[in-house]
């Protein structure tokens, strides 16, 4: 009997907790972001399904999306793109073109001032190091696309002007779809100034 008194009790005070975890959950989910949830949210965007919303609750959807995303670190990023490439293409390509900037400006150019910073504090060996390395991944990123062979020739000379002494500037003078395209290599590269700084 005292047992099973003592099992009722454990069972009881465990229901309990879970159930306090449940509502901080629930209480901050608004504050915390997780692939799944970006995916959710780009895969749900009403625009897609074909409901018509006014630009002011386009504005407020597209703000909740940029900034879930801005939540994610470095690898649950990379975890998106690898998950749901598809569904992130889908979602930018169906945004008007201020849409589109305001997604890259908030999502894309912070990573323009990390890069800058860290290269900035760099010897310049180093620096010269990364930006190379850099542009290999680019090169290589531009050969595994279907149209690789086309667009490297286009390309070629941006990706020189990328050696030259300020590559951010020129980075950021990049259409729109090649700073989404370069996304990934902007944040390896953001990750690898940040730990040369540490």
């Amino acid at each position: 009997m005292k047992l099973k008194r003592i099992w009722l009790t454990a069972a009881f005070l465990i229901a309990l907790i879970w159930s306090a975890v449940a509502v901080v959950m629930h209480e901050t989910d608004h504050l915390v972001s997780w692939p799944g949830k970006v995916i959710d949210l780009v895969e749900s965007a009403p625009w897609l399904k074909g409901d018509t919303l006014s630009d002011d609750k386009r504005r407020q959807y597209l703000a909740q999306v940029i900034m879930n995303y801005q939540r994610l670190d470095i690898g649950h990023r990379k975890s998106l793109r690898e998950d749901a490439q598809e569904s992130l293409d889908k979602f930018f390509n169906s945004l008007s073109e201020d849409e589109k900037k305001e997604y890259v400006n908030r999502t894309i150019e912070p990573l323009f001032e990390t890069i800058d910073k860290g290269l900035k504090a760099m010897p310049e060996e180093e620096r010269k190091r990364i930006v190379t390395r850099m542009r290999g991944d680019m090169k290589n990123m531009r050969g595994n696309n279907k149209e690789g062979d086309r667009l490297a020739e286009q390309d070629r000379e941006f990706m020189e002007k990328m050696i030259a002494d300020d590559p951010i500037l020129f980075l950021r003078e990049a259409p729109l779809k090649t700073k989404m395209e370069l996304a990934p290599i902007l944040e390896d590269m953001q990750s690898r100034v940040q730990g040369l700084r540490r």
